[in-house]
């Protein structure tokens, strides 16, 4: 199974349209390399860093930053950074356990 198929798995999973995706070198503003991706509010776009060491956890933890674009909670998540992390991490994990059990 491919990333393309993992995607294909959350947008129906949670019934929304399918989000750009783009493979990106690491941000200039990345300078830990802590950053496995990146969500780019509004036009819908998870870039996900080359290289980085799970790339399938960081499709799915961009992806529910797009979640929560699309179902309004963006700004307010926005003012909880922390929070946000955590639980768009907590998600992520979710849903990719559920997807390699489907695999299985």
């Amino acid at each position: 199974m491919t990333s393309q198929d993992l995607l294909t798995f959350l947008c129906q999973k949670h019934k929304v349209p399918r989000p750009y995706t783009k493979t990106v070198d690491y941000p200039h503003w990345d300078k830990d390399g802590d950053v496995g991706g990146y969500y780019v509010p509004r036009v819908h776009i998870l870039c996900i860093v080359k290289g980085t060491a799970d790339p399938d956890l960081a499709l799915c933890h961009e992806f529910h930053h797009y979640l929560d674009e699309l179902k309004g909670d963006l700004l307010q998540r926005l003012e909880k950074r922390l929070d946000c992390e955590k639980g768009v991490q907590k998600r992520a994990v979710r849903d990719l356990a559920e997807y390699k059990k489907l695999l299985t």
